[in-house]
């Protein structure tokens, strides 16, 4: 049986190639069809007025929404958004620019590295699956014969369990960074993280041109504890000692191990008069506190502190210096006292 071959729209007869592109045209259509509802990235598409043409059957599952319920509405949104309003599909769609996709997306969108009048984009769905996913979604326009866009498709990506692990590891990062800078027996920051705090806030008061105090302690008559009682007893001293400043200090200023039995302060924000007055309760706190060893034995410690003020554009060193001074007088003034030094002060 002879099949005649196919006319075009004037009922002509086509020549060959396009005869055999209008027999294969039925075919790949459904090719074209079948293929994005059988992809496993969820993908729709849309028509020039923004009907929703294809719902694959990946994206019915991620959005629990079926094709049969989508398609041939402009309801699109309802996957993704409380309330209507436009997907990157539409925005595509109508043409718009980056400033006009960044009122909606914010800085999680940008122009597609690929794709000419495409774009890319990541955020957090809190009504998709349970708790909410991160989607990585892409929109990009289509294109009839004539160049005129017709469509927009959008493709999205379930990216939660990469964002888990990105933010599992930056946790772990800034637990192992907290760790590096924190002494482990007294919880306070170590001598690593004094000397570079210390950098930081004498920079920060002589730019700003204000004031700044330190305190530096000294247990008293540590090494005769520790040769009494033992090292491990030695140590609840130490905890003991950091609890009384943790408690006694504002949020503002940080407190410091920065060696065996000695411990810092830095007071951003706090003159010298100011700074001195807590150096006293601290010393009176700490006499006060009952520090139970773990033999149950009760003892009472004392503490030397020597306070200081920076003075704009002088090196840390001294700063530290006069501070350490102090305590070097108050101990020679018999212990549990405060000295406060003023950088005008001849010495």
């Amino acid at each position: 049986m002879r099949m005649d071959p196919p006319l075009d729209k004037a009922g002509e007869g086509l020549s060959a190639p396009h005869a055999a592109a209008a027999r294969w045209l039925p075919a790949a259509n459904f090719m074209l069809a079948e293929g994005i509802d059988s992809c496993p990235i969820p993908i729709f598409v849309l028509d020039r007025n923004h009907v929703i043409a294809h719902w694959n059957r990946a994206l019915a599952a991620l959005s629990g929404l079926p094709p049969e319920r989508q398609v041939g509405t402009c309801h699109q949104w309802e996957a993704f958004y409380p309330s209507a309003r436009p997907t990157l599909a539409d925005l595509v769609l109508d043409g718009a620019l980056e400033d006009r996709i960044s009122q909606f997306y914010h800085e999680k969108s940008r122009p597609s590295p690929l794709t000419p009048g495409a774009f890319e984009a990541e955020d957090f769905f809190p009504a998709i699956g349970d708790g909410g996913r991160w989607l990585f979604f892409t929109a990009a326009p289509l294109h009839d014969e004539a160049g005129e866009v017709v469509g927009a498709i959008e493709t999205l990506q379930d990216v939660t369990e990469q964002k888990r692990a990105e933010q599992a590891l930056r946790d772990s990062e800034a637990r192992y960074r907290l760790l590096s800078i924190t002494d482990g027996l007294t919880g306070l920051y170590n001598a690593r993280h004094f000397f570079a705090r210390l950098e930081t806030e004498c920079e920060r008061a002589s730019r700003y041109r204000q004031p700044l105090s330190m305190l530096l302690l000294d247990a008293d008559n540590f090494k005769q504890l520790n040769d009494t009682y033992g090292h491990l007893e030695g140590d609840c001293v130490l905890q003991a000692l950091a609890k009384v400043i943790t408690d006694s200090t504002r949020s503002a200023d940080t407190n410091f191990r920065y060696g065996g039995e000695e411990f810092a302060l830095l007071l951003p924000g706090t003159g010298l008069d100011e700074a001195e007055q807590l150096a006293h309760r601290l010393c009176a706190a700490f006499a006060s506190t009952a520090v139970v060893l773990s033999s149950g034995i009760v003892i009472r410690c004392t503490i030397s502190i020597g306070v200081s003020q920076f003075r704009p554009g002088e090196k840390p060193a001294a700063f530290m210096h006069r501070a350490d001074q102090g305590i070097y007088e108050a101990k020679d003034r018999g212990r549990n006292c405060v000295v406060a030094i003023d950088a005008d002060t001849p010495r």
